[in-house]
């Protein structure tokens, strides 16, 4: 059988559609749902932002982000008076190409060194999926 170009454009479409229709399960994760794999990687972003380990926490946001932003001016952006003490992503919901995540500090997200005043608050975030990895969605103020 003679396959021309026209012939593998519809086949690469049809198995586009394909994958469309079997849904989210696969997106960025094989057969996990995204919205477990995107929970994760929040989880595993707010990690080292927590030990305040800049380089670990700045590999989790978009390679755009990371083009545009360097990181110096990430660190310089995400630090400041405040001291996370722990956090826990709390839920995600995906759809084809983006996803957004939940996450909240449960022993208090900020706590002022000399002043033990500690607060808890909600974070929502933007993912991304790019090249079958999610990635966290930051605005880009270049540095």
């Amino acid at each position: 059988m003679h396959v021309t170009n026209s012939h593998r454009w519809l086949r690469a479409a049809a198995a586009g559609i394909s994958c469309r229709r079997r849904g989210l399960a696969s997106i960025g994760a094989g057969s996990r749902p995204a919205e477990q794999v995107v929970l994760e990687r929040a989880q595993g972003a707010l990690e080292p932002l927590v030990d305040r380990d800049f380089a670990a926490a700045y590999t989790y946001l978009t390679a755009g982000y990371r083009a545009v932003v360097p990181l110096a001016a990430y660190r310089r952006q995400t630090t400041g008076p405040a001291q996370w003490e722990g956090a826990k992503a709390h839920s995600a919901n995906a759809r084809p190409r983006a996803a957004s995540s939940r996450s909240r500090s449960p022993s208090g997200s900020a706590c002022r060194p000399r002043r033990p005043v500690c607060s808890s608050s909600f974070v929502d975030e933007t993912w991304v999926l790019e090249d079958g990895q999610w990635f966290k969605y930051e605005a880009s103020e270049p540095g």
